[in-house]
């Protein structure tokens, strides 16, 4: 298949362009351009605009462009741990630091375009003295990190837009125009170019939650760079041919993203690289797939110019595993009792997890490409919601609610759509036109960690206070900026997240692999651990519990002994049940191929739990059970 594009002309901008501390911006033939920052450049390599409007303005030269953004970072590199090695919680104060080199060094690039400031202006970020003394070494470093002089490219942070709080808003506005003004001075000082975001149009339809852009608020980034160095208003914007340059823009980002921070890193490169398959020697196989993106693009960014180009090959599937049938399972299941099989591959692929919305529907997080994506595969995991139609007591409709997902490990209805936890973000996906799927996605949150992949978020519920609750495991590093400040979390945790406020608030600490969160008739909170082999936990706010690093005092669990690995947890609150079943909980021994029941009393002024024996076992390996919810119609 091709395409074909035809020429596009000229457009005045009508945006205001900011000072310049000093000098002009261009690029030149063969410059490697990296750009790097916080959630500001990171988000960046998802719209795309920015090095659109580049691209075109310098259509006549070969000019590459890697995205080294991270969300919550600072100029001293302090959200970059996940390139470590080193197991999660173990990094000393400059691990950032020394990574951040190493990405530059990995990639030498002649011109760097830094985007700090956000992160570092938020609570939780840095003081303007030490933002200051991080920018004045950064740029002192980045001539012997990259190999080679740099060519260096300031652009301030984006403003503070109004959503929010009115005081918060005035504050957070001011620590934004001192951190603007020393890099405004930093340019003068070393004769930078530099351009200051702050007078950008207060318009609410540039920005997500007041300190993130949107994708118009890139577009008009991207036009104040124009203005400001008083290039060409092209309408690089505009039409099929600038849509199809600025997809393969995208595409390119999305090979360069898992080349730069794969997926299951821990797995790759890091403390457990012998454990699974070896994959390490693979990574360097997307350069190639960047490079043939890259190629596609010189041949499309002269906008005045008609084009056809042949329609890029997309592999989606796994070119290593197939769907094979299986024969049901042979089960043991508790007396008084029957198992029934209520929907099956191909209807889903992997599950991760799984919630009822308020008409009885179910929604799926399935993934064919967990643990990560081979190379050269598009991720294009789904979330699936499936429905009994006829009353047939099995699933009859599998309709694909979203798509093009990476590894989604969570999700759970709600808002007009659903919440899903993917790999670095909470995203929210709406149906705006009551079709059934999805037209509108949402970046809720970054810089979740993904460097286990069953680690990363995931058990996303709605708690009692009307939050969202999610959790996340102990080899992944969480680095996000919110409009209440930055949370970093070196561990396992349990985060809570207010969706109208964008208030994320991390509530109970520790365990290892915490696979299991339900909550009682009374609020209380209760967890189960898919590696720590203390069967139920009870949480409450501020407790730390097993492998928290530096905690003081560590809660143990409340069934004493040893137990397996436990992954998802519910709670019977069901007349399907009998009288002595009402309050116990269910949660799953997946290496041992059944599900378990525990009795729950209390206990002074806490709780015990006590196993009491299997619902359903299984001697095959085909049963592998890691979710469990009560349904609807009261079965489990």
């Amino acid at each position: 298949m091709t395409r074909t594009f035809f020429s596009l002309g000229l457009v005045a901008a009508g945006l205001h362009a900011s000072a310049l501390g000093a000098g002009s911006f261009e690029l030149k033939e063969g410059d490697r351009v990296a750009l790097l920052g916080d959630t500001f450049i990171e988000h960046e390599q998802y719209q795309g605009w920015l090095e659109l409007a580049m691209t075109t303005r310098h259509f006549d030269r070969t000019v590459s462009f890697r995205n080294l953004g991270w969300s919550a970072d600072t100029p001293a590199g302090d959200s970059r741990n996940g390139l470590s090695e080193l197991q999660a919680g173990t990094e000393n104060g400059d691990e950032g630091w020394k990574q951040l080199q190493n990405q530059l060094k990995t990639y030498k690039p002649n011109v760097v375009i830094i985007g700090y400031g956000m992160a570092s202006s938020l609570p939780g970020g840095q003081t303007p003295e030490a933002f200051q003394a991080g920018m004045e070494r950064l740029l002192d470093t980045l001539p012997a990190a990259t190999g080679n002089p740099v060519r260096v490219l300031l652009l301030g942070p984006p403003p503070r837009f109004a959503v929010g709080e009115k005081e918060e808003i005035a504050k957070h506005r001011e620590s934004l125009v001192k951190l603007d003004g020393i890099l405004k001075a930093l340019a003068q000082k070393r004769n930078l170019p530099f351009l200051s975001l702050q007078d950008l149009p207060q318009n609410p339809a540039y920005t997500e939650n007041g300190i993130h852009l949107s994708s118009e608020g890139y577009k008009a980034v991207a036009r104040q760079l124009e203005t400001a160095f008083g290039w060409k208003h092209l309408t690089w914007d505009q039409g099929e041919a600038a849509a199809a340059l600025r997809a393969h823009i995208l595409r390119k980002n999305a090979w360069f993203f898992n080349r730069s921070r794969p997926a299951n890193m821990a797995y790759i490169f890091g403390f457990r690289r012998g454990e699974q398959g070896r994959n390490a020697g693979e990574i360097p196989q997307f350069d190639a797939l960047v490079e043939g993106e890259e190629k596609l693009i010189a041949q499309l960014r002269d906008l005045s110019k008609r084009v056809t180009v042949p329609e890029p090959a997309v592999r989606t599937e796994s070119a290593v595993a197939a769907h094979t049938d299986q024969p049901l399972p042979k089960f043991t299941v508790a007396d008084g009792y029957e198992i029934n099989l209520w929907a099956e591959n191909p209807m889903l692929h992997k599950p991760t997890q799984m919630n009822f919305d308020a008409s009885g529907r179910l929604w799926v997080a399935s993934s064919e490409d967990y643990p990560q994506v081979e190379v050269g595969q598009t991720a294009n995991d789904q979330i699936i919601v499936l429905q009994d139609t006829d009353g047939s007591g099995k699933a009859t409709q599998a309709k694909v609610f979203a798509t093009g997902l990476l590894i989604p490990t969570a999700v759970i209805p709600g808002d007009g759509g659903c919440y899903v936890g993917q790999s670095t973000d909470l995203l929210h996906f709406k149906d705006t036109d009551g079709d059934g799927v999805a037209d509108e996605k949402r970046r809720v949150l970054s810089g979740f960690g993904t460097e286990d992949t069953h680690h990363d978020i995931h058990t996303l519920r709605r708690g009692p206070d009307g939050k969202l609750w999610v959790n996340q495991s102990i080899y992944t590093r969480t680095d996000t900026e919110t409009p209440h400040g930055v949370v970093r979390i070196r561990s396992g945790a349990i985060m809570r997240f207010d969706p109208h406020t964008n208030q994320l608030t991390p509530t109970f600490f520790g365990w290892l692999n915490s696979w299991g969160h339900q909550f009682d008739r009374f609020g209380q909170s209760f967890t189960t651990d898919g590696a720590g082999g203390g069967g139920i936990n009870w949480a409450f706010p501020g407790a730390m519990f097993t492998t928290y690093a530096h905690a003081e005092k560590i809660l143990d669990s409340v069934s004493p002994g040893s137990y397996p690995k436990f992954a998802g947890l519910e709670i019977i609150e069901s007349t399907n049940f009998p009288a002595d079943w009402q309050g116990s909980m269910i949660t799953c021994d997946f290496r041992a191929h059944r599900v378990v029941r525990f009795g729950v009393s209390d206990q002074g002024s806490g709780y015990a739990a006590q196993e009491l024996g299997d619902l359903v076992r299984s001697e095959e390996v085909s049963f592998r059970p890691i979710d469990v919810k009560m349904g609807p119609d009261g079965a489990l």
